[in-house]
């Protein structure tokens, strides 16, 4: 299979040295100076922009390694005194912090230097090729505030050159203010659309969900947090927040993968298309996977051999680590709860179905179907013993009534059907970071917010999400039916820990954090991830530790 991966180029700063026989050429890196010289320079720099996205520390391993652990659905392999607990310590986000501040330094560096080729490029290109760079920093941004609240801040104008002089914190508004910038610039400049040979630019509508999700996260994390959800900014940040996903939907680029018949097998087909690596057939049909209709922004990776050994996605190889990590077929390092299972409602389900066919479409059960081709050798059942650690029996987690279908939740999303062509840790499967049906479910809930949902448009679109599984509509849009929708469309997908932690800021939001942390979550320590200490040693103290810390 062949998928565009933005390819990595390194550009080193030196400083300058008096001594000129000290200067020396070096073959291995380019000089600052002698970049940013031509039309291919700049598609060079935008490429690598990319990158960090799909590096160890975020897509290629972290983001879910991290965030799904700290999932009250999803438990790790070492359930007790782990991250499960909330036991971390502050070197557990240095990967991710670095893979971040790659992005930010990269994006910056070519923002502030681009204009040394704006006359050797059409003027459509250069607009096209800052509005990604633009879209990629709002992104890095976005992370960066909501999971660490001050770090470091700069943009073009000050990008950090002297590796002795200590950095300081930034402030929550700086972040928010220049992502909202970029991001918007972004939505306005980008094509709806690439060319084939460019799948995985981003896009138009992309910029746009990233920046009404953005607002929408702006909402809580910083207008309720800090006591001004009332005033006439807050409002008016969240009308920007629905005008941007209004965009998304009312461009039409987008739409729901639906079963072409209401039958369990089309359902499943619809549903899993949008986390295989593989095109899904049903009979006759064929569910187009990866960058479909419903794929808003994602993470491309490859099959591609390893440039070099090691354990570095986005650099070393074109593949990610996930199902290395978590696949039946892998060290099996996530288990699903079986609460979770219990969220799916069962009354009204499509024919052939127990419950909501999304839960199916989550989780393998004893008995299901590892891939259908009988060519990869995983035409086979699920087996806990075999494909789990069984988590949750082995160490007594689940306490409930219920008799349990399965003597362990499999983790399904991504995993079906398997990859088994070459190591896992080369896995090609794409990350989808917004899919349509997140961005019905923000507008949902930005409509709620804004005015209660006066115009009945929030509750149309998490209908449209509920019909799409072949779950009846619900009659009113309320906090909980966001929060349970959420959580059953998103499941395992790397949103539920974000969505908890933003809604601790709205006591509107139903969000027992006692009981989904076994009440080790304390505030204002956990709202936010710890600054890694390397960082602040490096910085000789200058960076100072988030609150709790």
């Amino acid at each position: 299979m062949k998928k565009l991966l933005f390819i990595f180029i390194s550009v080193v700063v030196f400083s300058a040295c008096s001594d000129a026989f000290l200067d020396t050429e070096s073959k291995n890196n380019l000089d600052s100076n002698s970049f940013f010289k031509s039309e291919n320079d700049l598609t060079l720099a935008v490429n690598a922009a990319y990158t960090p996205l799909a590096h160890y520390g975020m897509f290629g391993l972290k983001y879910s390694f991290i965030i799904n652990t700290l999932d009250p659905y999803i438990w790790f392999e070492n359930p007790k005194g782990g991250m499960d607990q909330l036991v971390m310590n502050s070197s557990d986000f240095q990967d991710t912090w670095g893979a971040l501040y790659v992005g930010l330094f990269r994006t910056s560096d070519i923002l502030a230097n681009m204009g040394k080729v704006k006359d050797l490029v059409k003027p459509a290109d250069y607009l096209q090729a800052q509005a990604q760079v633009r879209a990629l920093r709002g992104m890095y941004y976005f992370y960066l505030v909501t999971w660490f609240n001050a770090p470091i801040y700069y943009d073009e104008t000050n990008v950090p050159v002297d590796p002795r002089i200590g950095l300081v914190n930034g402030t929550p508004e700086q972040f928010w203010n220049k992502l909202e910038e970029d991001l918007t610039f972004a939505a306005a400049n980008l094509p709806a659309s690439w060319p084939s040979s460019e799948t995985g630019r981003i896009t138009k509508g992309a910029a746009s969900a990233q920046l009404g999700k953005a607002l929408l996260f702006k909402h809580y994390h910083y207008y309720l947090r800090f006591g001004k959800g009332s005033t006439a900014e807050a409002t008016v940040n969240l009308d920007k927040a629905k005008a941007a996903l209004k965009t998304v939907i009312d461009d039409g680029n987008y739409h729901l993968i639906t079963p072409v018949t209401k039958d369990k097998a089309n359902y499943q087909g619809a549903l899993l298309s949008n986390y295989s690596y593989l095109d899904i057939p049903v009979g006759n049909t064929i569910y187009k996977a990866e960058n479909n209709k419903e794929s808003v922004w994602e993470i491309q990776f490859n099959d591609d051999n390893r440039a070099a050994a090691g354990w570095l996605p986005g650099w070393q190889w074109g593949g990610n680590l996930l199902s290395a990590y978590f696949s039946p077929l892998g060290y099996k390092n996530q288990e699903i709860d079986p609460s979770l299972w219990f969220e799916f409602e069962t009354a009204g389900a499509p024919a052939g179905y127990d419950r909501d066919p999304r839960a199916h479409a989550t989780c393998y059960l004893d008995g299901d179907t590892l891939d259908w081709r009988v060519s990869s050798g995983q035409n086979k059942p699920f087996q806990s013993a075999i494909h789990s650690k069984m988590i949750v029996s082995n160490n007594n987690l689940y306490t409930g009534a219920s008799v349990l279908p399965t003597k362990a939740f499999g983790m399904k999303k991504y995993y079906y059907p398997q990859w088994v062509d070459k190591s896992p840790n080369t896995s090609p499967i794409n990350i989808r970071v917004i899919r349509y049906a997140d961005v019905l479910l923000m507008y949902a809930e930005s409509s709620f917010l804004k005015d209660a949902d006066a115009d009945g448009s929030g509750l149309t679109a998490l209908n449209l999400v509920r019909d799409r599984a072949g779950m009846p509509a619900i009659a009113a849009l309320t906090p909980a039916a966001i929060v349970h929708e959420r959580a059953v469309e998103l499941a395992t997908e790397g949103h539920h820990y974000n969505d908890i932690i933003r809604w601790t800021f709205d006591s509107r939001f139903p969000n027992d954090l006692v009981k989904m942390f076994n009440g080790q979550f304390s505030k204002p320590k956990n709202l936010y991830f710890p600054i890694p200490q390397a960082e602040i040693d490096a910085n000789k103290g200058t960076l100072k530790q988030n609150p709790g810390w």
